[in-house]
């Protein structure tokens, strides 16, 4: 009679760096109760870390991850490829802050061009010229790849359920009053 033997353990992975962080509060601060961390902590370290790898990755196009994503904002609006600067701001991963000196960079590379608000005759317009319309889907092609990488040790599955929980979260967020 031949025994069958128990199905290993996956291996344990290492801890985290965030981890290490929540283990030293539950030590100093027991009374606390940091499972927020556990996720707003990863979430900080993975955007740091992946803006600083997409900025790697575009570099050799010449572009910032700012100059990436107004062009590539400018692309994905479709024809005739333009937007308000207000509307640039809200439709990209930019903060308001400097978005003119983000747009003089662009119009310098010859990436963008500027026209008068044919709406409003006090703002302007920000139009993708063909030489960006052509680096941003590059840039664009390139980038999704490099992200589809980093996601490799996720399984289909779990990046459907990673990223429903995700959309929840952010929801939530994005409708709450302004604090």
């Amino acid at each position: 009679m031949t025994r069958k033997r128990a199905p290993k353990a996956p291996p344990k992975s290492a801890p985290d760096s965030i981890e290490d962080l929540l283990s030293e509060w539950r030590r100093e601060r027991p009374d606390l109760d940091s499972w927020p961390f556990a996720i707003f902590g990863r979430a900080w370290r993975l955007t740091a870390s992946l803006r600083t790898d997409a900025e790697k990755w575009l570099a050799p196009l010449g572009l910032t991850f700012e100059s990436f994503s107004l062009i590539v904002t400018l692309r994905r609006s479709g024809p005739p490829y333009e937007l308000s600067p207000t509307a640039l701001y809200r439709e990209s991963l930019l903060s308001s802050g400097a978005m003119t000196n983000r747009i003089d960079r662009v119009e310098a590379m010859g990436m963008v061009s500027r026209r008068p608000n044919s709406h409003d005759r006090r703002s302007t317009m920000v139009r993708l010229t063909a030489k960006g319309r052509a680096l941003a889907d590059r840039a664009i092609k390139i980038h999704f790849e490099a992200l589809g990488k980093e996601l490799a040790c996720l399984k289909a599955n779990e990046r459907k359920t990673l990223s429903s929980l995700l959309s929840k979260l952010l929801l939530s967020i994005e409708q709450r009053p302004n604090i």
